[in-house]
């Protein structure tokens, strides 16, 4: 069966995880997208008149009205430029569930939103179309695409999405906390150790062990990029093998676990019920957090909630801090495919190819997603450094976020039962937190679960 919609930043678990952007949109209100929303009026998107008649049917995932309210823009800029096409579009919460009840009752939308949690369920009971022959006209393949995000879209050596918007995940460091600790402002952390080296700085607890200062704060889902860039793996696609236990997974959890002991798993989680960065009074802004890892999103609640902060963008710490190792970065997000029964797949494709390839860089900066089709980035970097103002404090950091999108090249394994196998991982991360079981020993028993499910099929 399809598996339920997750995102690694919204991961459950007792420590929360990454902030995502729909997150920032839903809980920031009109503010934070407010100054979005306005660069999208004009419709200065271009494209050519190459057919297609009647209404387009496109069922998208919910993320609230402001969000939806973006993504029509591409529907509205591709309907100014093919006059005989409208483009109706349904978002849903459920939006798997309904996509599966339209297309039993032979009543499907044309093209649909899906994602790298759902894709390779959805791709193996042949949900979708093949897309090979579509990309292969278009003259496009892998080398075109953010490779992770490509290869999101594969099962069984065939091409069943087009990729859409993807998370490009960095370092924002407060130089300003960074002078209070006594630390260089303009040299944040490369490495992992040194990341920790500086959280122990930073660091300040209260004669109770209450946390009143912290560096990193990590989550159930930074551990399964820690372990891509430790080395680890998490599945063989040849012997289709479940690898959660693999050494380097075990050695990044350990690492993990000894930072989380120093701070008090139960002060951690107790600190972390501050407000977020997209709220006032959170403790980014109040110099009582020094990190956030998030998306470039994040600059305009920022510039509401802290304006006078100083502070950097950089990648994320890697196990040795050389370039080469962000080819490890996990890079994940969402695709358009098109339902087996769609009724006009022709029509789908030519609109899909618009908005994500020939008008991707438009789609992200406009809709706060980073682009998947790598020949978009130059003009997404420079619509998105407009878009936000030379003057705004991270202008002059926004190629790490394209240059992160270009390196990464990991993904969550493609796999049926790739939902389990992730909700494993967060309540095992939990568990291991807790002292409850050891790092070896929590991996061991996720391997031999998913394993013991996957071979069974459910």
């Amino acid at each position: 069966m399809p598996v339920a919609e997750t995102h690694p930043e919204r991961a459950a678990g007792a420590m929360p995880s990454r902030l995502s952007r729909r997150s920032v949109l839903t809980l920031g209100g009109g503010v934070v997208f407010g100054s979005v929303l306005a660069g999208c009026g004009g419709l200065p998107w271009s494209g050519s008149d190459s057919g297609g008649s009647g209404s387009l049917q496109l069922l998208n995932s919910n993320w609230g009205q402001l969000y939806n309210d973006a993504m029509k823009k591409i529907g509205t800029a591709y309907e100014s430029s093919h006059k005989d096409v409208s483009i109706d579009w349904t978002f849903s919460e459920d939006w798997q569930a309904k996509l599966l009840t339209q297309i039993g009752g032979d009543t499907p939308p044309d093209a649909t939103y899906t994602n790298w949690v759902a894709q390779a369920s959805l791709a193996a009971d042949k949900t979708f179309l093949e897309l090979d022959g579509y990309l292969e006209d278009a003259g496009l393949g892998r080398d075109d695409f953010v490779s992770s995000m490509y290869d999101t879209s594969v099962w069984d050596n065939h091409v069943y999405a087009l990729p859409g918007g993807a998370d490009y995940l960095v370092l924002f460091w407060s130089k300003d906390l960074y002078r209070d600790a006594g630390l260089d402002p303009d040299q944040p952390p490369r490495t992992a150790d040194e990341l920790i080296e500086h959280s122990k700085v930073i660091l300040q607890k209260e004669s109770n062990g209450n946390i009143a200062r912290l560096g990193y704060s990590p989550t159930a889902a930074d551990f399964i990029q820690w372990a891509f860039l430790f080395g680890g793996s998490f599945y063989d696609d040849h012997s289709q093998q479940v690898t959660a236990n693999d050494p380097a997974n075990v050695q990044a959890l350990e690492w993990m676990y000894d930072y989380v002991k120093l701070l008090d798993v139960n002060k951690l989680t107790a600190f972390t019920q501050l407000p977020d960065y997209s709220s006032p009074g959170n403790p980014f802004a109040t110099k009582k957090s020094a990190y956030l890892l998030t998306g470039f999103w994040a600059y305009d609640a920022l510039d509401k909630y802290a304006p006078k902060l100083d502070y950097g963008v950089t990648f994320w710490p890697t196990q040795h801090g050389t370039p080469q190792e962000r080819s490890n970065y996990l890079i994940q997000g969402w695709m358009y495919a098109i339902p087996s029964n769609s009724k006009s797949p022709d029509d789908a494709w030519k609109f899909m190819k618009y908005a994500f390839v020939d008008e991707a860089a438009q789609m992200g900066y406009k809709t706060l997603n980073g682009p998947c089709y790598l020949k978009s980035f130059p003009a997404f970097l420079t619509g998105l450094t407009t878009q936000v103002g030379q003057e705004n404090r991270i202008a002059r950091y926004l190629d790490v976020f394209t240059q992160t999108g270009q390196a990464g090249s990991k993904y969550w394994p493609v796999m049926p039962v790739n939902s389990y196998y992730y909700d494993q991982i967060i309540a095992g991360y939990d568990q291991v937190m807790r002292a409850k079981m050891t790092p070896k020993e929590m991996l061991d028993q996720v391997t031999d679960r998913v394993q013991a499910k996957l071979k069974s099929g459910s």
